[in-house]
């Protein structure tokens, strides 16, 4: 029998433990679990429309990290107010620089009207929402914890944050977007951790019931048309389209209406000129 010597035992120990240690970081890893100390932001939907936990965070659509936690929330939160109103006055400045541009002639200006436009009516429409969205009920919103693995990130102090589908049916994703905010408002935007306005995803069924609402109504008009006109209306109208067609495309009787045009105006001349000359005479006497 072959002695083991107790340096060698120590080696086999060691191994051992190394490779202990490697499996369990290695199930972490798969658990979404990471030894650095990542950035964890937390967003509150009303419907996260099937996201899933380990679902991609993206930022202007780099994946910058993963979905940790997804959970009912418990109790009703309070959060800090967003300034509503710095973002408003953001939008309307923005509002006020597309005006002035769509005045000019210039082609290029029009375009960057546009963008301005654009650009005004999303952060009017985020001010909006920051109003409502400081009051987080139990039973009614849903709590998203997000890490960030990918290091310097240029995360905005303000954000606008939704969740999108990567196909028309395909899994979805945390879409994140910084908003731009000018020189003279960052001191109204002067947060240490950046702040987020959520933007609910657009539901499918929700998507596929508008639609459907919008052609009952549709079918529903053609049959309110249908009664009012009878098929017997409908031919009038139809010669009477291709009359008026007819009309204006006889060339003779649009000479004949120009001439007659121009002697009712010779003839309200002439009736002008011998009232006034009646006139004259009578106040003469």
């Amino acid at each position: 029998m072959v002695a083991i010597k107790e340096k060698d035992l120590n080696r086999i120990g060691f191994v051992a433990t190394l490779g202990l240690f490697a499996l369990l970081a290695f199930i972490f890893w798969l658990k979404g679990h990471n030894f650095r100390k990542d950035k964890v932001f937390t967003f509150y939907f009303e419907n996260v429309n099937g996201l899933e936990e380990g679902s991609a965070l993206r930022w202007r659509g780099l994946k910058i990290g993963l979905v940790k936690s997804i959970k009912p929330v418990q109790e009703n939160i309070t959060l800090e107010e967003y300034p509503a109103q710095a973002i408003a006055d953001l939008g309307n400045k923005h509002l006020e620089e597309g005006k002035r541009l769509l005045i000019r002639s210039n082609i290029n200006d029009l375009v960057f009207a546009r963008e301005k436009i654009n650009q005004a009516q999303l952060e009017l429409a985020l001010a909006k929402l920051a109003t409502k969205q400081h009051k987080i009920k139990k039973g009614k919103h849903i709590e998203i914890e997000a890490i960030v693995t990918t290091k310097d990130v240029p995360i905005g102090k303000i954000n606008q944050v939704t969740i999108v589908p990567s196909g028309l049916i395909g899994e979805q994703y945390v879409d994140l977007t910084s908003v731009k905010i000018d020189k003279e408002f960052t001191d109204k935007f002067n947060y240490s951790e950046p702040r987020f306005i959520t933007l609910e995803p657009i539901r499918l069924d929700s998507l596929i019931r508008v639609n459907l609402e919008s052609s009952e109504a549709i079918k529903n008009l053609a049959n309110r048309v249908n009664a009012i006109f009878t098929q017997k209306d409908a031919e009038n109208i139809k010669e009477l389209i291709e009359g008026a067609n007819e009309i204006l495309g006889d060339t003779q009787l649009k000479t004949d209406l120009k001439e007659s045009a121009k002697n009712i105006k010779e003839i309200s001349n002439d009736f002008s000129l011998w009232k006034f000359m009646f006139g004259a005479g009578k106040n003469r006497d």
